[in-house]
């Protein structure tokens, strides 16, 4: 049976993710970090990954850190990885660059299995089989390891979100921060500008208008107090599940029992 040709990033994406996500202690988070897919591993231990249908020198220009990020202790992944569904005479030399550089390639190849033909990257064996220390024909090195001072942020969940594809929805901390001020909000029936900026986020987008889009809130009935309106952006529907989870969260310490200072 002929299998079907990768035409999108978001294809490369999602064969990549289910097959690193099948290994023990791995989770992909799609559009995580700045990346098209942030592994994570349960010890800690992260791969950035950027996917391009042909190699070329912008994705060359999207894996690489920026100059100088090492010494402002920016955070970043332990690896950086690139993901391809070929390789061409004119992208061979762009893949012997970046693994110089210490950023792997890897490539989407068709498999024969028990249930039909389908693409596949061999993982394990391609980025895992040297830190096995067992014998093998080729060379296989190990990752590089970029020793950042600060890993990414994780998100607080793993979403159900496309990863390669224009313009992508992303959970980042700001917004997992947004999220819990919503669930602030809902539960107490309003906000303070003093409970936003508690969360590490600016006040500035939610109460005031910046040129012809209306602020997120309005003035309640009481000084100091901002209600919700139907310009707050729907973040709460674009991560059900993050905002599931602050929801627990801050009713859980609404809930608890308040601590006497002696």
């Amino acid at each position: 049976m002929e299998i079907e040709t990768i035409t999108t990033e978001a294809q490369l994406c999602a064969i990549f993710m289910a097959e690193f996500n099948s290994l023990p202690g791995w989770t992909c988070h799609p559009e995580a970090a700045g990346f098209d897919v942030l592994v994570v591993h349960e010890d800690g231990r992260q791969i950035g990954v950027e996917a391009k249908l042909a190699l070329n020198a912008k994705v060359a220009d999207q894996i690489l850190p920026s100059l100088g990020d090492e010494f402002y202790g920016r955070p970043g992944p332990d690896h950086r990885l690139v993901i391809v569904s070929k390789i061409t005479d004119a992208s061979a030399g762009i893949k012997k660059m970046l693994e110089h550089l210490g950023i792997r390639v890897l490539v989407a190849s068709k498999y024969s299995r028990v249930k039909g033909c389908s693409h596949g990257f061999s993982i394990d064996s391609e980025l895992f089989w040297p830190e096995k220390d067992l014998p093998r024909w080729g060379y296989y090195n190990r990752m590089f390891d970029w020793w950042p001072e600060t890993r990414c942020a994780v998100p607080s969940v793993v979403t159900r979100l496309p990863a390669g594809v224009p313009s992508p929805i992303r959970l980042t901390p700001w917004k997992e921060s947004a999220l819990r001020v919503i669930a602030q909000m809902r539960l107490q029936g309003f906000i303070t500008a003093k409970q936003i900026a508690s969360y590490g986020i600016g006040v500035t987008a939610w109460t005031q208008s910046p040129g012809s889009k209306r602020a997120w809130l309005v003035r309640g009935a009481s000084r100091g107090q901002w209600l919700e309106t139907e310009h707050m952006p729907a973040f709460d529907k674009q991560h059900p599940d993050a905002y599931a989870l602050a929801v627990t969260e801050i009713a859980t310490k609404a809930a608890a029992p308040l601590e006497l200072i002696s």
